[in-house]
C-alpha cells in the first residue's frame, strides 16, 4: 500500500493539471483557437529547448545500442501483435487503422516528460534521446504505412523519402541533433541566452498538460465501449505487462528499465486524433480512445510506479 500511495503522489499533480485544462476548457476559458497557438509554442519552441538543453549539457559515452533494440523491438511486438489480431475481429478498415494506430502509440512527449521529472531527479538524458530519436521516429513511420494502407485514396502510397524528411523536420528531433552537435564539439554558450531559454523551456510540462486537458472529450464515450477500452488497456496495461519483463530478459538496467515503463506506459498520443483525420481513418474513434486511455492511466501509473518501486526498478 506504502508503494501504491508512492505512485499516486508522483501521479496526482501531473493529472490535476491536465484536468484543470479540462475544466477551463469546459468553462469557456480555453478554446480551440488558444489549443493550436499555445501547441505551437510547446512544439516548435518548449519542447526542442528542452530537448536542445538537455543533449547539450548530458554525459553521453556511446549509443547504447542494445537499449535501441529494446524500444525498436517493443514498438514493433505491439504494433503487428495488436494490427494482426485486431484484423480478426474489426472489419471497418477506418475502424481497424484507428483502433491499431492508438493502441501501440503512447503520448510519451506530452505526458511522459512530467512523470520523468517526478520519478528522477535528472532524467536520464542519453536514454529519452534514443527513445524520441528512434522510438517517435519508428511511431511515426508505422503510423504513415498504416494509414496509408488502409487509405480510401486510390493514389495514396507509402513514400520512404516523405517519411523521412519529415522525421528530419520534426522540431524535436532537430533540437536533439543541435544539442548533440554543441555536446561534442564543447560549442559554448552565452549564459544569459541559455537562461532564456530555460525560461521557455519549463512551459513545457504545465502548458503541455493543459492542453491535453483541453483536449479531452468525456461526453463521446458512449458508442464503441468494446473497441474503446480494448485499445486503451492495450496502450496502458498490456504494452508495459509485456515489455517490462522483455526488457529485463534482455538484461536492461533500472535507469532503463524505469524510463522505458513510462514510454510503455503513457496514454493514447494525441497526434492519433490529427493522423486520423488528416488521413481518413476514423478520427472520432481515436478522440474516444484517447480520452479512455487518459482515464485508465490515472489507475495504471500509481499501480505501475508502485509495483516497480516495490520490486527495486525505481
Amino acid at each position: 500500500m506504502t508503494h501504491f500511495l508512492l505512485g499516486i503522489n508522483i501521479i496526482f499533480p501531473i493529472f490535476f493539471v491536465l484536468f484543470v485544462g479540462y475544466g477551463a476548457k469546459e468553462k469557456g476559458f480555453l478554446d480551440e483557437a488558444f489549443v493550436k497557438k499555445a501547441t505551437w509554442i510547446v512544439f516548435y519552441l518548449a519542447l526542442p529547448l528542452k530537448l536542445f538543453d538537455n543533449m547539450r549539457t548530458a554525459t553521453i559515452r556511446a549509443l547504447n545500442v542494445p537499449y535501441v533494440a529494446y524500444i525498436l523491438l517493443g514498438i514493433s511486438i505491439i504494433f503487428f501483435g495488436t494490427w494482426f489480431f485486431a484484423r480478426l475481429f474489426i472489419k471497418d478498415p477506418k475502424k481497424l487503422s484507428s483502433f491499431v494506430h492508438c493502441a501501440f502509440r503512447s503520448n510519451f512527449v506530452y505526458v511522459g516528460f512530467p512523470i520523468l521529472d517526478a520519478l528522477f531527479t535528472t532524467p536520464s538524458a542519453e536514454h529519452v534521446m534514443i527513445i524520441i530519436a528512434f522510438g517517435l521516429t519508428l511511431y511515426n513511420i508505422y503510423a504513415i504505412f498504416l494509414l496509408t494502407y488502409y487509405s480510401e485514396d486510390p493514389d495514396a502510397k507509402v513514400r520512404p523519402a516523405a517519411i523521412a524528411l519529415k522525421v528530419l523536420k520534426n522540431p524535436m528531433i532537430i533540437g536533439i541533433l543541435t544539442g548533440l552537435v554543441f555536446n561534442f564539439l564543447h560549442i559554448p554558450v552565452y549564459k544569459g541566452l541559455t537562461d532564456g531559454m530555460n525560461l521557455l523551456a519549463r512551459l513545457s510540462t504545465p502548458l503541455s498538460l493543459l492542453l491535453i486537458g483541453a483536449s479531452l472529450d468525456f461526453s463521446s464515450l458512449k458508442d464503441d465501449l468494446v473497441l474503446i477500452f480494448a485499445a486503451a488497456s492495450i496502450r496502458t496495461v498490456l504494452t508495459p505487462l509485456a515489455l517490462v519483463p522483455l526488457g529485463i530478459l534482455m538484461g536492461m538496467g533500472k535507469v532503463e528499465l524505469g524510463v522505458a515503463y513510462v514510454f510503455w506506459s503513457t496514454p493514447c498520443a494525441i497526434n492519433c486524433f490529427i493522423f486520423a483525420r488528416e488521413m481518413g481513418s476514423d478520427y472520432q474513434l481515436a478522440s474516444k480512445i484517447i480520452t479512455a486511455s487518459f482515464l485508465l492511466a490515472i489507475i495504471t501509473y500509481p499501480i505501475g510506479i508502485g509495483v516497480l518501486q516495490l520490486v527495486g526498478i525505481l
